[in-house]
């Protein structure tokens, strides 16, 4: 009888989604708690069933759309995955009115109905469309005059001779009685420091920031001042973090330290670059490098050399110096992968990724099409190469780890994929065994949250009973959802063999394909390869390879 009743339960229950979206994550922001808190008042009011955790948007704004997980939501309604997209009010789906309604006409395309639990309109009636338009146009204005105040800020902050923002500096601090400034914490300021002005930390951070400018304006490695920093326990004291050399080109490159502030010119606010499709889209800028910013002023602060002339002819020479550097690439080619094993490749020993080194220029092989040669072409630990702080890591040429790649894909090709089945078979039955359990779990706690109100109602049980009970039911309604979200992330992971003529296909096409083709054939193979320490190890020792379908520690 139980049985019967959840499924009949089940069966009539409408599956939801909850979306959460906070632009800046500080201490004053509407938090994901509160708003999920209110949207799960209105899945328990419409009797809904949750199908997963809440998805979540941190730190993004809602100005724009494609950094967002609103495509992810549409394409799981394109996929039946459920009726009903709650939110807290509806400008948390969007602050432009144009692409909200748009991606909103989609959804109710797709037969999905939009809710806000603070501004619950019907958008199935003329007057709830009406309203939900205008909530939408609020939110825009909203966000309008927020960017026209910013915009005023920073405009005073620039005349004042202060930085763009007002988060602190390395190699400076701010007062000697107040906290420094913490991420999302509220600053705190008193008389000597309400005026903004940063002062230079004379006993430690303050002359390694001058060091690094004299010894980079003078061809020096920034990695070998990253070693040091790291031996030394120097950190960065706005993020707590080791120095690593990109970070120390972003503060070098500021000049603050030499006693700038810098401001881009109008034009420079946006680049308009391909997008991971080849659209061209206009983005926000955000280059940091020297020729990147149209204004370099004196600022009110000092700098570390404590002479200011003597600070302008070393930023002339850094300026000059840093010119000669190569480029790093954009937010907007990044997506495209450079080589056919980006993203495969981990550290054995810290767990951490490996990034690409090519060799010096004057011992390089020649091209090949027009990329460097594979054997040029070094993969290292990414912790050891940035603070050396992985000495067990080991290190491998693109020319070793494809030759192994190719020889591992010829075995795997040969090799019956009915042994790798199995394995997988097993650990996805489990897996799919416990989100029944979970589901069916989460669908009982509404039973018995109709059992409370039904006792409340023939008075039974009294309203603090029945809110202890209730208490008990949302928290273990929390952390079935929450491993239910977990449970589907495993079982994306766990794959099938692809097959001998899926991996024959892709040996054939191997020669002629290019590197980011490569990395496509093999992402859905090649879970990750790992390179051990050591030379003359023959290559199946040194580079090990984890196949996407061998078997995974059940979570």
């Amino acid at each position: 009888m139980i049985e019967r009743l959840v499924v009949n339960v089940r069966l009539r229950m409408r599956r939801a989604v909850i979306y959460i979206r906070v632009s800046v994550a500080r201490e004053e922001m509407i938090s994901p708690e509160l708003q999920e808190h209110q949207c799960r008042g209105l899945v328990d009011r419409e009797r809904l069933m949750l199908v997963r955790a809440p998805l979540m948007d941190l730190g993004k704004s809602g100005r724009r759309f494609s950094d967002r997980q609103i495509a992810e939501i549409i394409a799981m309604a394109e996929r039946g995955e459920f009726e009903v997209l709650v939110l807290w009010v509806w400008s948390r789906f969007g602050r432009n009115t144009l692409e909200s309604l748009q991606n909103l006409d989609r959804l109710t395309e797709l037969g999905i109905e939009v809710r806000a639990a603070k501004e619950d309109f019907d958008g199935r009636t003329v007057i709830g469309r009406f309203a939900i338009r205008q909530m939408l146009n609020i939110a825009e204005l909203f966000s309008d005059q927020l960017s026209e105040t910013w915009k005023e800020t920073i405009a005073r902050r620039q005349r004042k001779g202060l930085p763009h923002g007002n988060q602190g500096r390395f190699g400076y601090y701010r007062c000697e009685t107040c906290p420094p400034k913490e991420r999302g914490v509220p600053l705190e300021t008193c008389p000597r420091c309400k005026e903004g002005v940063l002062k230079v930390d004379q006993a430690l951070l303050g002359p390694r920031l001058w060091d690094a400018y004299e010894r980079v304006a003078g061809g020096g490695n920034t990695v070998a001042i990253t070693h040091e920093w790291y031996r030394d326990g120097i950190t960065d004291p706005v993020t707590g973090k080791p120095v690593t050399p990109a970070h120390l080109y972003d503060i070098l490159d500021s000049g603050f330290g030499l006693g700038f502030v810098r401001y881009r010119l109008p034009d420079q606010l946006h680049v308009v670059a391909p997008d991971k499709n080849g659209v061209p889209r206009k983005r926000r800028n955000r280059s940091r490098r020297p020729e990147q910013f149209g204004l370099y002023l004196p600022g009110q602060h000092e700098p570390v050399t404590g002479d200011r002339a003597v600070a302008e002819r070393l930023w002339d020479r850094y300026t000059a110096r840093r010119g000669t550097t190569p480029k790093r690439a954009t937010v907007d080619d990044r997506h495209v992968p450079r080589y056919s094993v980006s993203g495969r490749m981990r550290c054995p020993y810290c767990r951490g990724g490996m990034q690409p080194l090519l060799r010096a220029r004057k011992v390089r092989r020649p091209e090949v099409n027009g990329r460097p040669h594979p054997f040029d072409v070094t993969w290292r630990c990414r912790n050891q190469a940035e603070l050396g702080s992985c000495p067990e890591g080991g290190y491998g040429n693109l020319e070793h780890i494809e030759t192994r790649l190719v020889a591992w894909l010829r075995e795997q090709a040969d090799a019956p994929g009915s042994v790798h089945d199995d394995a997988v078979a097993e650990t996805k039955t489990g897996l799919v065994a416990r989100e029944e359990e979970v589901r069916a779990e989460l669908a009982d706690l509404i039973v018995q949250e109709d059992a409370t109100a039904d006792a409340v109602a023939a008075r039974v049980i009294d309203h603090q009973a029945a809110q202890r009970k209730k208490e008990r039911i949302d928290k273990r309604r929390t952390e079935l959802t929450t491993e239910l979200a977990e449970l589907e992330a495993w079982l994306a992971k766990v794959l099938r063999h692809p097959g001998a003529a899926a991996i024959k296909s892709t040996l054939e096409a191997w020669d002629d394909a290019t590197p980011a083709r490569r990395n496509a054939m093999v992402k859905d193979m090649v879970r990750h390869i790992a390179v051990r320490k050591g030379r003359g190890l023959p290559l199946d020792a040194k580079y090990e390879i984890t196949a996407t379908w061998e078997p995974l520690r059940q979570p």
